[in-house]
């Protein structure tokens, strides 16, 4: 009978997962941090323990991202895109400004339901754009981008005789955009249960004078 070999196989570090491409590993990075950005301040978060929620070492984060800062901004335009993607679809639907954005809502409720998002993220986001414009332009680009579906809607209430064309539509658009997907995650983030999250759509909704 052959012998058996008792030569151990080498215990694999912990680096890019193995089978998984760069591409791959990033976004499984982003997904991590993205968890750990949203339970702790900027300065609390630790790149290592990012790493390892990501199954790398601390070190390997480095072949894909130089700083926790420009991890951060990654994560940020990451979730920004998610968000520009949903309510782009959602406000293409046939109809008036008031049924697109019911169906925004719905969709924003359907989102929040099943998945974590992150309204700490975004608040910090907007706190480190006004002290550094230029390092965060490219997220300022994308939250305007966002705006501008909002905008639409706005442009749309005033042709339909519903706002009055004094109105400013890149002020009323923020706005608007503030009131419902920034402040539908933030309410969510202390009432998390998917019941509370159809109280806070049916909320919005009542106070933004939209049928359900």
């Amino acid at each position: 009978m052959p012998k058996q070999s008792t030569v151990k196989s080498p215990e694999r570090k912990l680096g890019r997962p193995l089978g998984k491409s760069s591409d791959e590993t990033k976004k499984r990075l982003i997904q991590a941090a993205a968890v750990h950005f949203n339970a702790q301040s900027f300065g609390e978060v630790s790149l290592s323990k990012i790493a390892k929620s990501a199954g790398m070492t601390g070190a390997a984060i480095y072949n894909h991202f130089g700083s926790k800062e420009e991890l951060f901004i990654e994560t940020v335009k990451q979730h920004i895109q998610a968000g520009i993607h949903v309510m782009s679809k959602a406000s293409q639907i046939q109809g008036s400004w008031k049924q697109r954005l019911n169906n925004m809502l719905t969709v924003i409720g359907e989102v929040q339901k099943h998945e974590n998002r992150f309204p700490l993220i975004t608040s910090v986001a907007q706190a480190r754009m006004v002290r550094e414009p230029e390092k965060y332009a490219e997220i300022i680009d994308l939250r305007n981008e966002h705006s501008l579906i909002f905008q639409s809607l706005v442009a749309d209430a005033i042709a339909a005789g519903d706002f009055p064309e004094s109105i400013d539509i890149v002020i009323a658009g923020d706005l608007l955009m503030a009131l419902t997907v920034n402040g539908i995650r933030t309410v969510s983030f202390y009432h998390p249960e998917p019941r509370d999250t159809e109280q806070i759509i049916a909320a919005v909704r009542i106070l933004l004078g939209l049928n359900p």
